[in-house]
């Protein structure tokens, strides 16, 4: 369908089926409340095209009334910006546009690598999209500007404010091909986002009370150049800022960046066993990772999170719990546990299929926390226990706030004395509070 010079498009995430049905990064790895909770609120996919292309809407993560209301007000072109997990409810709202007249349905993210997809949409995109938007109203972005993204860090019960979280989002794309990654399928072209507008956004998240920054990007410091002009602006604006590498990256810059604000590193360490690292292609060796808890563990006020998965093809129960035991002993504060899970367009996917078929077609079951193949030793529903009981283990209550959280408020103080006290436990929680309301009066 050929589209007006200046056509109407409105892009949106999935819909939420009820109000508080936010994706919970702390919630999906820690059970037991009271806790902290970092909810995705705004979509970097969906802020990113706003931020570049200015002509178009975007609507995120609604309820159904919302988005139906949302429709009636005429739209030439719909589009979806999703994960493979959402797409049962993308196709409903897909479903939903068509009987409103909508006439063009486009679909991006990751879970557009579906091969289900390009079934029900009219156009699919695949990777950064800025400038391929740009051009259906005549324009070219040839240097992608980053927006303003926050999330709120609460704790729950109760929902208290605590601060509210800056995203960064600065490199697309990633070098390394581990087999489980869709991103080497999805993002093909590597390329960093303007620096001027990162540091726009990173002096409005400073003015604004922002205290901590999260940089969302695959690999950071993959681009040496880069990270130090990036690292140096993140100091500039006195910042503490999360990232997420890998381990050799981390000490190959440790130094540097500790004295710049990073009190947050992530690694993906995946797995204990080198001969699971090496089935997924990581290119990591197991002493790395000791290593890079041990140089961790001597810098001040540092709090280290890593990235691991259980369920592959060699593990049977006994040899999974040795090897999450294994993990515990090395001494990191927190973790993210996930299901070793096939995506589109992966390699995984491919061995797995064509190995052990995949079994689980529903699709809510692709969010890495499900076994969604025929396991050789461990079935789905005591591979469901298995998780929530490592889970449990690794992100013991009392070793995430009161070994890990506590020396880091005892190590700040120390350091900062009562600017500590007035900036994380007055100032930070108070302007989030106020923000909050300010933005549920809009």
């Amino acid at each position: 369908m050929a589209l007006s010079s200046n056509p109407r498009i409105l892009i949106c995430t999935s819909y939420r089926r009820f109000r508080d049905d936010f994706l919970d990064y702390v919630g999906e790895n820690v059970y037991l409340k009271p806790r902290v909770s970092l909810k995705r609120k705004q979509s970097p996919a969906l802020r990113f095209l706003k931020r570049n292309v200015p002509e178009l809407e975007i609507l995120e993560y609604p309820l159904w009334r919302d988005y139906v209301k949302k429709l009636k007000e005429g739209w030439d072109v719909v589009g979806f910006s999703f994960f493979q997990n959402e797409i049962a409810e993308v196709f409903e709202m897909v479903r939903e546009a068509r009987r409103h007249g909508v006439k063009e349905i486009w679909a991006g993210g990751y879970g557009a690598l579906d091969e289900a997809v390009p079934r029900e949409v009219d156009r699919v995109f695949t990777g950064a999209s800025e400038d391929a938007v740009a051009q259906v109203f005549g324009k070219r972005v040839t240097d992608v500007l980053h927006p303003s993204i926050i999330w709120p860090m609460d704790f729950i019960p109760g929902n208290i404010p605590y601060l509210r979280m800056g995203i960064l989002y600065t490199e697309r794309g990633c070098p390394y091909k581990c087999t489980f990654c869709q991103t080497p399928s999805y993002d093909k072209v590597r390329f960093n986002v303007n620096i001027d507008s990162i540091e726009r956004v990173l002096r409005e998240y400073s003015r604004t009370g922002v205290t901590d920054v999260l940089v969302l990007d695959e690999l950071f410091g993959i681009s040496p150049g880069f990270a130090d002009r990036l690292t140096l602006l993140l100091a500039r604006y006195k910042l503490r800022w999360w990232a997420q590498s890998r381990a050799a990256l981390f000490m190959r810059h440790l130094d540097t960046w500790h004295e710049r604000g990073l009190r947050f590193p992530l690694i993906g360490v995946e797995a204990m066993s080198q001969s699971s690292l090496d089935s997924i292609d990581k290119k990591q060796r197991i002493e790395e990772i000791v290593e890079f808890e041990r140089r961790t563990s001597e810098k001040k006020a540092m709090y280290r999170m890593v990235y691991y998965m259980i369920g592959y093809e060699s593990q049977d129960a006994r040899t999974l719990w040795d090897d999450v035991r294994a993990l515990k002993s090395v001494g990191f504060d927190a973790f993210q546990v996930n299901v070793i899970t096939p995506f589109p367009q992966t390699p995984l996917w491919s061995e797995t299929e064509s190995r052990y078929g995949i079994r689980d077609k529903f699709y809510r079951h692709y969010d890495a926390k499900h076994l969604v193949w025929n396991h050789p030793h461990i079935s789905p529903a005591e591979m469901h226990y298995l998780l929530r009981l490592a889970i449990s283990y690794l992100n013991n209550p009392f070793d995430i706030y009161a070994r890990g959280f506590a020396r880091l408020v005892k190590e700040r103080f120390t350091a900062e004395g009562l600017r500590f006290v007035w900036r994380d436990i007055i100032r930070t929680p108070f302007e989030s509070m106020v923000r909050n309301l300010m933005e549920q009066g809009k």
